[in-house]
């Protein structure tokens, strides 16, 4: 399915004659959803690009670290699932393309045979010291146009909406 991309967004004005039809209308938080959508799908669509070239996925990238932050690198695929908050099915197929390009490998740990994991491979962590610097690069350049303090104010404002949001999901 292809993303949807609202480039002519509702003005303050516009919303403001539709708040006549609708009064629990809240104008700026109706902006405010806009615009992060707007934004988180132009971040998506230029990291997609940008992981892309170097072979890799957001997914692909995300279990790499995991990984990576383990000691000897292994995780199970079931830790890995809870970890990434995807079912295990999906990141089966992940790791099967992981594993298809030699970043990872399946290793058993101990006496039991039933259990495999998985374990970063040396070209695993070659790839992810080769994509890390210009993954680094990229981020920063999102928010250059913030100082450290706008920074850590926009951070705090996130994670407020996300526990918010995350809240809701859990109650509802």
């Amino acid at each position: 399915m292809n993303e949807f991309y609202l480039i002519d967004s509702p003005t303050y004005s516009k919303l403001e004659k539709l708040k006549k039809s609708y009064e629990n209308l809240d104008i700026i938080s109706v902006m405010l959803y806009l615009e992060l959508n707007k934004a988180y799908k132009v971040m998506k669509k230029n990291y997609d690009k940008f992981s892309d070239e170097f072979g890799l996925t957001e997914a692909k990238f995300s279990i790499m670290m995991l990984l990576s932050y383990e000691e000897n690198m292994i995780l199970s695929p079931s830790e890995l699932s809870k970890k990434i908050g995807n079912k295990k099915s999906t990141i089966t197929g992940i790791l099967k393309g992981l594993e298809q390009q030699n970043l990872i490998q399946r290793v058993n740990i101990g006496q039991d045979k039933r259990t495999n994991y998985v374990q970063l491979t040396k070209e695993g962590q070659l790839k992810l010291q080769n994509f890390l610097p210009h993954n680094y690069d990229l981020v920063a350049d999102m928010f250059k146009a913030f100082d450290e303090e706008e920074k850590a104010t926009f951070l705090n404002l996130v994670n407020k909406l996300r526990l918010n949001i995350e809240k809701d999901d859990n109650n509802g």
